[in-house]
């Protein structure tokens, strides 16, 4: 994989990190607006991320809250 292309996906995962902070915090995420100049492989790939960290999120946000 190309240097580019590793520092690409950092930047996805953190993006991807962060956004699902946002929504586990309450606030509104249009992840079609996110992907919407992303390729099609990237998309898939980001949502993927995506939900496995707002899946995270959401469970760390609930045990805050006990």
């Amino acid at each position: 994989m190309k240097q580019h292309d590793l520092h690409v996906l950092k930047n996805f995962d953190f993006l991807a990190r962060s956004f699902a902070r946002m929504y586990a915090l309450g606030q509104p995420v249009d992840i079609d607006a996110v992907t919407g100049n992303m390729s099609d492989e990237q998309t898939v790939w980001f949502r993927e991320k995506y939900e496995h960290y707002r899946e995270q999120a959401e469970r760390a946000r609930a045990m805050e809250q006990r």
